[in-house]
């Protein structure tokens, strides 16, 4: 292509201008297949790590459906613009560079394919005209979104960036910004020398190299020339260098990322995979990093480190010692230090004729690996049982990580394998495998709160529509038999059938899962499966949203089937069918919090505030954490029977985000949320002005059929 061809109407360039060929030309090819060699062998490493820890896990089924988490996850951005700010500086770098590198394919395919072989050039006329604008606004977003994350990193710090205050800043985190950086800037560089010495009437659609050509006048071409082509081989050099270094810096996540979007968990939201062989196994749990799937090493390898878990973790929020993104790239350094010993073991094995893959890597790591214990060393136990299970780490992680289960699988090493757990949660746990409750109060009083209220259970009459599966703190909890009294009469009054188990419904079991006592958990759960399939229930509803979630995702792995509902999902339908008026208007303004195990584990959002919307005369409002950025009431993950002896409590942290948005009435649905967000309010003074209800207390009351009071006396835990 010459310089003479184009002209107005015909507008282009000469991709390699300034450039002699073929010596450069081939100079570049070579340092280009140098580079890839240097990319491929820092993934084939890498693979050779991933390959040699932990346990089989299969993560290929439904190939459809994980190509199209991919496109949502990395090409549209959706998790990671959720969080505006931070997202729209990654998707200014992400976006751009992607234009970019299809620009360069473009030029590439051009030079070396369509025009030699085909006499034909496309990058002309009007296409090559609005080519060049993009190319230069596209380049222009990569240079803004570098800004920023530098400014985040080295001006503004917010606190995600780190950990307690200090800045995790690590050379690598600069060189790759400052490549980066480098990389669009000599290429406007080139640019604008090549426009300055050419000057083409059209070249302004090139508006950055444009504007920046004008900051050369007075400079002789030759040396115009002589800089151009220096400019342009830093700009390759840079170019093939940022190819290189990927499999060794934090650009690892160009491919670990997609690649754990593509891997990741088709079960439902927060599932656990339960222990399976309890007969045969050895040990339980993880208590050392290859007793980790593959899947779950790998989790930590996917890490980008942008702190998205942290920011909304309850537990380091409010002083505790958990960090969500400390923990996995905890769990990353550690694999880092034994997977080179690993790798040997396999290839030694493999030598050796090991069985299938899979087994003998896992063993040989075992036996080679050294270094500090993941539990208690690694991971230390206050980070360990600091996490109340709110899943709010894995609903933001832009990288689909997957913290909880591994919380879980660390519980269940301590609590089942060592038997080294709190004396309140040992106590806890004795009192479900003895009573089937946490509180130990005695079975028989289980069905006592519905003796007034004509409720039926199913040993009096099994043909109903629905189980009401009461729970423990609807049947022992004095605040919670509250709930259980009015929405027993909210289902009587719409005319609803069902009935309850009474003594013969057990502990759910989601707290000894949660804790980690996998053995106990299946064994209260079998029992209610038992005792239900032996009724025939169908359909079940529960006013515990820990309870819900373990009959609709648990249950089902020991043949509990059943169509599990939320009492607010069944309220909300009662209201919106006409089944159920609330006539009484209520007075005050009125906050919804969030459960965790109803909202991030089961996406219940709408409902309870449906419920809010049908109550006259109130005023709601929202707390600035809400929907799926809830902050946890501070009782999952088991913590309801735990004390909080590090930092501020997490209860009073969300009862004084309550109280910001002066709201004199906090409505929730979960029990053991309104007991944490009670406490809150006491421990904040607030009684005289706030108070916290069940959604089923505040319906009763719209419906006019008494004066709900709430009770002075609550069960002690």
């Amino acid at each position: 292509m010459k310089e003479h061809e184009f002209f107005v109407g015909n507008e282009g360039r000469e991709v390699f201008w300034n450039i002699p060929l073929p010596a450069f030309e081939i100079i570049l090819f070579a340092l280009t297949f140098v580079a890839l060699a240097i990319f491929a062998y820092g993934v084939y490493r890498r693979w050779l790590m991933w390959k040699a820890m932990g346990k089989p896990e299969m993560r290929l089924d439904n190939i459809k459906e994980r190509v199209k988490i991919v496109l949502q996850e990395v090409f549209l951005q959706k998790k990671v613009l959720k969080d505006p700010f931070p997202g729209i500086m990654h998707a200014l770098i992400f976006f751009g560079f992607f234009v970019l590198i299809f620009g360069a394919a473009f030029d590439a395919g051009q030079h070396h394919i369509t025009e030699p072989l085909f006499s034909w050039t496309f990058l002309k006329g009007n296409f090559y005209l609005g080519f060049s604008f993009l190319m230069d606004l596209f380049g222009l977003f990569v240079l803004i979104g570098v800004i920023i994350a530098l400014d985040r990193r080295f001006v503004s710090k917010p606190d995600r960036m780190g950990y307690r205050g200090e800045v995790e800043n690590k050379p690598d985190d600069v060189i790759v910004l400052l490549l980066i950086g480098a990389i669009i800037i000599t290429g406007f560089i080139a640019e604008a020398l090549r426009i300055y010495v050419t000057n083409p009437p059209w070249e302004y659609w090139s508006f950055v190299g444009w504007l920046l050509s004008h900051t050369f006048v007075g400079i002789e071409h030759d040396t115009a020339r002589l800089v151009h082509q220096l400019t342009w081989w830093v700009h390759a050099l840079l170019g093939l260098g940022f190819i290189a270094y990927i499999p060794y810096s934090r650009l690892m996540h160009i491919i670990t990322t997609p690649a754990n979007h593509f891997l990741q968990s088709f079960k439902p939201t927060g599932y656990i995979e339960p222990i399976r062989d309890f007969e045969n196994a050895e040990a339980f749990g993880v208590g050392k990093l290859e007793e980790f799937t593959w899947k779950q090493i790998f989790d930590a390898d996917a890490c980008t480190r942008c702190g998205r878990c942290q920011d909304g973790c309850p537990a380091y929020l409010t002083g505790k010692p958990l960090s969500p993104k400390k923990m996995v790239q905890d769990i990353k350094t550690h694999w880092l230090e034994k997977a080179p010993d690993a790798v040997k073991a396999m290839k030694a094995a493999q030598l050796a004729g090991a069985p299938a893959e899979g087994e003998a890597p896992a063993e040989a790591a075992a036996e080679e690996a050294t270094g500090k214990a993941l539990v208690g060393e690694v991971i230390d136990l206050h980070e360990l049982w600091a996490c109340t299970n709110c899943m709010y780490c894995m609903e933001h992680c832009s990288a689909s990580i997957e913290h909880v289960p591994k919380i879980i699988d660390m519980r269940r090493y301590k609590v089942l394998t060592e038997a080294d757990f709190s004396p309140e949660l040992q106590l806890s746990c004795r009192n479900m495998e003895n009573n089937s409750n946490p509180w130990g109060v005695g079975a028989h009083v289980r069905g006592d709160w519905a003796k007034e209220l004509g409720v039926k259970t199913l040993a009096e009459d099994p043909n109903v529509e629905y189980l009401f599966y009461v729970g423990c703190s609807g049947s022992f909890d004095d605040r919670g038999k509250k709930i259980s009294v009015a929405f027993a009469k909210i289902l009587q009054e719409a005319g609803v059938s069902f009935g309850i188990l009474g003594t013969e419904e057990g502990c759910c079991g989601d707290s000894a899962m949660r804790c980690g006592n996998e053995y106990l958990f299946q064994s209260l759960a079998q029992a209610n499966i038992d005792v239900m399939n032996g009724y025939g229930v169908k359909k079940v509803i529960a006013i515990c949203p820990h309870g819900y979630n373990a009959l609709k995702k648990d249950y089902p792995n020991f043949g509990g089937n059943f169509e599990v509902y939320h009492h607010t999902e069944i309220i909300a339908n009662l209201i919106a069918t006409g089944k159920i008026k609330l006539p009484e208007p209520l007075k005050g303004t009125f906050v919804y919090h969030d459960s965790c195990f109803l909202g991030r584990y089961n996406h219940i959002y709408d409902q309870p505030r449906q419920i809010l919307k049908a109550i006259r005369g109130i005023n709601v409002v929202e707390m600035e954490r809400n929907l799926d950025k809830s902050f946890c009431c501070g009782a999952g993950g088991a913590r309801m029977w735990m004390e909080e002896d590090i930092g501020e409590r997490i209860n009073n942290a969300r009862t004084k985000q309550a109280i910001a948005v002066n709201a004199d009435t906090v409505a929730v649905g979960c029990p053991f949320c309104l007991t944490m967000i009670s406490d809150g309010i006491k421990d904040n003074k607030k009684e005289e002005t706030m108070q916290a209800w069940d959604l089923a207390e505040l319906v009763v009351k719209a419906m006019g059929k008494e004066e709900v009071k709430p009770p002075v006396d609550v069960c002690a835990v």
